[in-house]
């Protein structure tokens, strides 16, 4: 699946984020006014409406020995699961993969999908269990050792989290979660040169995906504060991914660190609340206003130029 789906993720939050789950305040260059980062979790466009947990639904207990392949129906059931991923509707996609495993107990990737789920509306803790089912089951499962670590890093489980993508890699090394992962362990313990390599290998891996820009952005702006190379990328991720928001709202900051032209920044900011109107996403849509206002103040602070 493509970053730009959780992206993200998550987004892949919004896409990228420090290691804790949440976008540190990011300098700005000498004499400029510092614009508070959003908010962001592994999903790109996180859902701010606490959703009901599986735990809601009580579900077999499934055995490792149970871990056969799966049959017709539940794969079907499995695939309508990852279709509803794929569309952004977490909560629904939640309750499909419930039916999964009620299907089949055994079916490990039914176990994951409910955590990815999860994971996706912001719900790390809870998406851990499913996850830790889905390797009981299947030790050799490698996404489900790249969600889990998904999940631990937003907990600000670096030793963990990068225990689980080094797991996942040694089973699967073409999946670029992993790697994004990595890029956010080694930058939160000020590695750089380590987190860039991790970005730069996932760039690789999925050039067409404006997920892995995304991410590579965000560790330019926020770890190595190269904020032209910043720009560059979420200018790459927006090209790639025109109908995220969190993407235009990452530009917009970043826009506004640099002292760019406020046109310019209004018009990221813009699109970003259009964008995020169908679905309709408050939390992107709270932050967006938030910078608006900001931008109307620099606005409001510049001298009028006559003509």
């Amino acid at each position: 699946m493509k970053l730009i789906v959780p992206i993200i993720a998550i987004s892949l939050t919004i896409l990228a984020a420090a290691c804790s789950g949440k976008t540190p305040g990011t300098p700005t260059p000498e004499g400029s006014t510092t614009a508070p980062a959003p908010t962001a979790t592994v999903a790109p466009e996180p859902s701010p409406t606490p959703a009901p947990t599986a735990t809601q639904i009580p579900l077999p207990s499934p055995t490792p020995d149970q871990a056969q392949e799966s049959d017709t129906e539940s794969i079907h059931e499995y695939i309508r699961g990852h279709s509803l991923l794929a569309q952004g509707e977490y909560q629904d996609a939640e309750r499909q993969f419930q039916t999964v495993v009620l299907l089949e107990p055994g079916f490990a990737h039914g176990w994951d999908g409910i955590g990815q789920a999860l994971l996706y509306q912001g719900q790390f803790d809870e998406s851990m269990y499913y996850f830790d089912k889905a390797i009981e089951l299947r030790p050799t499962l490698a996404e489900a050792y790249a969600h889990r670590a998904l999940a631990r890093v937003n907990l600000g489980d670096l030793d963990g989290a990068g225990r689980d993508a080094d797991r996942s890699l040694s089973l699967d090394d073409s999946s670029v979660d992993p790697y994004i992962v990595l890029g956010r362990v080694h930058t939160g313990r000020g590695e750089l040169a380590d987190a860039l390599a991790n970005f730069d290998k996932a760039v690789e891996i999925s050039p067409d995906d404006g997920g892995t820009y995304w991410w590579r952005g965000r560790f330019w702006r926020d770890g190595a504060q190269n904020f032209s190379l910043a720009l560059d990328d979420f200018s790459k991720a927006i090209e790639l991914e025109p109908s995220v928001a969190a993407i235009f709202l990452d530009r917009a900051i970043t826009l506004i660190q640099v002292g760019a032209d406020t046109g310019l920044i209004r018009a990221d900011i813009e699109e970003a609340i259009s964008l995020a109107q169908e679905p309709k996403l408050p939390s992107i849509i709270a932050r967006a206003e938030e910078l608006l206002a900001y931008v109307d103040s620099l606005d409001a602070q510049s001298p009028a130029v006559g003509f």
